[in-house]
């Protein structure tokens, strides 16, 4: 397609949209980016040569009507002739001459007798005692023209075609029985027993009258051309599984690559070569793990996040809040030479097949941040390499106390709990250097560039990066989210309250508790966000009402105080002694509810000497006077004497 440097050519660089918008002197053209405006000036040989170059694509050419021609014309490939058989180039050079002499005498293809002439005149001067006729030259230069004069055309195809294999049909048949039955099976058997095999299956079909003698002969390399026919992967497949069939037929060609940065990036695990110490008791901590998010394109590193409660949701929002901030802050006070360049979502996360990446808040915050998410298959780390390769450069770092080794026979070993010495925020200040200035400037041996050459240079390529609209806003995406009753006294996020005045309004809409979804910052537990359980665009940021204990605490930590604090009661027994009096409550309840024998009964108010004479006599009072106390009570006393009587017996009368 033919171009001119006028106003209004659009262009293609990558992933930018480039329009000329101005013609300077001294041969020098002005170009605008079709999104940001941003202006860049080139010298018009410069700016041909790239198209000719294929950096830059004509998008549209306002000098042509037809702008269906804008597709770049796609020329065939070149293929070198001295890489063929020598016969077939002795063939090349043969038939080229003639061609060649048909058409430096401008002579068309169509025109017999003057290609006639021209072929006794060329085999005249070549001495060719047996030229070609008329009609194969014409052959050959139609084929030879069809072809864009690639002379690979003039190959009779008869040097191509697959020689027939000689073996009687019995014999191939047998021969594929036998691989079926004895080679391709888990069994793993050796060709040389399958040979033997079919050298049985042969004598077998000679007895029963289906071979000749003479025929019934299958050499040993012939039974191994036979297996290399086979297809790699099918081979391998039957005799040691699937899984060793896709390592070795591997291949990265359709999934590794990216275009610009931020298209792709690998994300995944690993736990560090190395044990730290805290810096505030000086006590080894253990092993952290590392989070890496890599960009595929240049193999700059986008963002990082250590911890040591393993890998979970935690680790990956963590990993991609640090991939989608700016650095400038975080590396102002480590006094770095070369800044961190990374920020902006990328278009796309490679990811392996952990429980975190399958988890819904994991989903959620992909599908709210606009990001392609593709899951590898299982054992197969060749799909994001890039990741793989960067761990891999992690066990040369100089760092040597406290390095974890593995365990070699009649070496000395080394304990790396006791040899360690580098404090947790050290590792932390050591790690973004490494990101940030070392890792970058290595020279990345199959693009011949450094990873922070390629990232500078595909920025430049491609659209700006796109950020979140809000630090909220990509707290609130990236949070642990689940659903928590919402009651007169806020919300009690396992064991902590949260409430704010924003709530009452809510409480006012709704006569009763109200069940909806909560968020949290998993490093950070000061805040909480409620969703409205109805306007669901509506979130209120409610501070914990126990700001003492919440404040820069994580949500891990707060989880490993309860199960630390509900070992401590079991260990009291607490739980224990809470039972024990429930139980004696509950005797004593039994018991004095508890029925009884009439005769008991009897016995127990005999005993307690339950009377008449204990009750309260009832009296009568006035409301309008007071009651008077009864008078005192006199003596009494007799002044006759007490009358004396006789005792009888009735039954002796």
């Amino acid at each position: 397609m033919n171009f001119a440097l006028r106003v209004g050519l659009a262009l293609r660089c990558g992933e930018r949209s480039l329009e000329l918008v101005r013609v300077l002197p001294d041969g020098v053209v002005q170009l605008e980016e079709v999104l940001t405006r941003r202006v860049q000036n080139m010298r018009e040989a410069e700016l041909v040569r790239r198209v000719w170059s294929g950096r830059l694509k004509v998008v549209f050419d306002p000098a042509s009507a037809d702008t269906s021609q804008a597709e770049e014309k796609r020329w065939p490939a070149l293929i070198d002739v001295s890489a063929l058989k020598l016969e077939w180039q002795q063939q090349i050079e043969y038939r080229l001459r003639y061609v060649h002499a048909i058409r430096a005498a401008h002579v068309s293809r169509g025109q017999r007798s003057r290609i006639a002439r021209v072929i006794r005149h060329v085999a005249e001067s070549s001495a060719d005692a047996s030229p070609p006729s008329a009609s194969a030259v014409m052959r050959w230069i139609r084929a030879y023209e069809k072809a864009e004069l690639n002379p690979v055309a003039l190959v009779s195809l008869t040097k191509a075609r697959v020689s027939q294999r000689r073996l009687p049909g019995i014999v191939e048949k047998l021969i594929v029985e036998t691989l079926e039955a004895n080679y391709l099976t888990r069994d793993r058997h050796s060709l040389r027993h399958a040979h033997d095999c079919l050298r049985r299956e042969l004598k077998v079909a000679v007895g029963n009258g289906q071979l000749q003698e003479a025929e019934a002969t299958v050499s040993f390399t012939t039974l191994s051309r036979r297996v290399k026919d086979i297809d790699a992967y099918r081979r391998i497949a039957a005799r040691d599984g699937d899984g060793r069939a896709r390592m070795v037929c591997r291949t990265s060609i359709d999934g590794a690559g990216a275009a610009y940065p931020l298209q792709r990036v690998e994300v995944d695990h690993t736990p560090l070569n190395y044990v730290v110490v805290c810096p505030r008791t000086g006590l080894p901590l253990g092993r952290p793990l590392l989070t890496v998010a890599l960009d595929a394109y240049s193999y700059y590193v986008l963002g990082f996040y250590l911890s040591f409660y393993g890998p979970g949701v935690s680790s990956v929002s963590g990993v991609l809040r640090s991939s989608v901030l700016p650095k400038d802050e975080l590396t102002k006070g480590l006094g770095l030479t070369h800044p961190w360049l990374s920020y902006g979502l990328a278009d796309e996360w490679v990811l392996d097949n952990g429980l975190e990446f399958h988890s819904n808040a994991f989903k959620r915050m992909s599908w709210e941040l606009g990001i392609d998410v593709t899951y590898c298959r299982v054992r197969t780390p060749w799909l994001k390499p890039h990741v793989e390769r960067f761990f891999g450069e992690l066990d040369f770092l100089t760092l040597a106390r406290g390095r974890v080794h593995r365990k070699i026979a009649n070496v000395a070993r080394i304990d790396p709990y006791k040899d360690a010495l580098i404090s947790f925020d050290d590792l932390v200040k050591g790690l973004t250097m490494f990101v940030a200035e070392v890792h970058p400037l290595k020279v990345n041996e199959q693009k011949l560039a450094r990873p922070l050459d390629l990232f500078q240079q595909g920025l430049e390529r491609c659209p700006p990066a796109v950020y979140p609209g809000s630090m909220e806003n990509l707290r609130l995406i990236t949070g642990h989210s689940k659903h928590y009753t919402v009651s007169q006294g806020g919300v009690i996020f396992e064991g902590v309250p949260y409430g704010s005045d924003e709530l009452k309004p809510w409480r006012n809409e709704f006569d009763k508790p109200f069940k909806t979804l909560c968020k949290m910052d998993p490093d950070d537990m000061s805040h909480l966000y409620i969703q409205h359980p109805k306007r669901l665009t509506e979130w209120v940021k409610s501070p914990s009402r126990r700001t003492d204990y919440a404040n820069g605490l994580s949500l891990n930590q707060h989880r490993t105080i309860r199960r630390f604090e509900r070992e401590v009661l079991r260990t009291k027994g607490t739980v224990d002694d809470l039972w024990e009096a429930r139980m004696r409550l509950h005797d004593h309840w039994m018991d004095a509810t508890r029925p009884k024998s009439r005769k008991s009964s009897l016995l127990a108010a005999r005993a307690a000497g339950v009377t008449s004479v204990g009750l309260p006599q009832p009296t009568k009072s006035c409301p309008t006077e007071p009651q008077q106390a009864p008078p005192p009570v006199e003596n009494i006393t007799t002044e006759s004497e007490i009358p004396e009587f006789e005792a009888f017996d009735l039954e002796a009368r």
